[in-house]
């Protein structure tokens, strides 16, 4: 009887540990703070979007903890990069927000990297930004048929990121005469120098220039000179797409896959070795975010655009860019390596 009684009380116990377990789970962010690492300086983009993602998510993560943007610029986020990948914390406290053409990066400079983009846990992508060359209404270059007869100053945040990988081999492969300005650490720096007159534009996402600068669009001071993406931009109607200026099948190539990184333009991850739950966590999170009526109005109100993907999506994606051609991965190489 004695047994009996032992017996049925550790099952008791066991039965009662389960709901225990669950909600010690449940309660892990409780109290905590949650870090989304940008890799650019404050006021630009990528930070923007952070900062918004951390307003709203915390009331859909259990436990709603504090979520705060931590800015980590430097070597166009390969610092902030390899600093969440190797260094922060695994335990879905930290998360990390690279540039879009970090991944492309990675396979035409595998050797320069400490982080494997393929083998990080993607959360989720806010929207699949198209990335464009802008213009200020000052440049000497105004339509994409000035381009191999007029420079134009573009200024970049590295020689590793978009505002200056993009043009670079717009200009190896099209004959374009942009002279890339490097130094700046992020995009508003750029901006300023912008305004200033110092330079007559930059790539990124046109979506920036309408969250950071509608009052320019409006008056006419900076214009679209090309858009780069999957798709067109309704906000660019009638500019023209840099794969539609491909005149050979290594054009096309290499065109393509600078379109296909606006797939990775608002995309968040955490680390290999953040345990799955807390991963399922962050992406539920995410998800319901997204859906969140109250931050769809926030963003619309902010002229952000919001196209969201899941991490299955993010992670086709990039595991799709794994193959490319070795021998365009080598063109790239030599071009951005001069």
């Amino acid at each position: 009887m004695k047994r009996l009684l032992k017996g049925l009380m550790l099952a008791a116990g066991l039965l009662a540990a389960v709901p225990g377990a669950a909600s010690a789970q449940d309660d892990f962010y409780a109290g905590k703070t949650v870090t989304i690492v940008v890799g650019l300086s404050a006021g630009g983009g990528y930070d923007l979007y952070a900062r918004f993602l951390a307003e709203h998510m915390s009331r859909h993560i259990p436990g709603h903890p504090k979520i705060v943007v931590e800015n980590r610029p430097g070597a166009a986020t390969r610092t902030a990069t390899t600093y969440v990948y190797e260094v922060a914390p695994k335990d879905g406290t930290v998360i990390g927000n690279s540039l879009n053409i970090l991944p492309l990066d990675q396979f035409i400079f595998p050797q320069q990297r400490r982080y494997d983009l393929t083998k990080v846990q993607f959360i989720g992508n806010i929207a699949g930004l198209t990335s464009v060359i802008a213009v200020s209404d000052k440049s000497p270059v105004q339509t994409v048929d000035d381009l191999t007869e007029k420079a134009a100053k573009l200024g970049s945040n590295g020689k590793n990121s978009e505002t200056y990988i993009i043009p670079a081999l717009i200009n190896a492969f099209l004959g374009s005469k942009f002279d890339i300005v490097t130094g700046f650490p992020g995009v508003s720096d750029i901006d300023l120098a912008i305004e200033r007159g110092e330079i007559d534009g930059r790539g990124g996402s046109w979506n920036s220039f309408r969250s950071l600068h509608q009052d320019w669009i409006d008056a006419g001071k900076i214009k679209p000179l090309m858009q780069i993406g999957t798709a067109d931009d309704p906000f660019m109607q009638g500019v023209p797409q840099l794969s539609s200026l491909a005149k050979t099948d290594e054009q096309k190539a290499i065109f393509s896959l600078l379109s296909n990184t606006t797939r990775f333009s608002r995309a968040y991850w955490v680390a290999p070795g953040v345990p799955e739950e807390r991963v399922k966590i962050l992406r539920d999170a995410f998800q319901a975010t997204m859906n969140d009526p109250e931050f769809k109005k926030a963003a619309e109100q902010a002229n952000m655009e919001v196209t969201p993907s899941n991490a299955a999506e993010i992670t086709a994606a990039i595991e799709e860019l794994s193959k490319t051609p070795q021998e365009y991965l080598t063109k790239m190489r030599e071009v951005l390596s001069e």
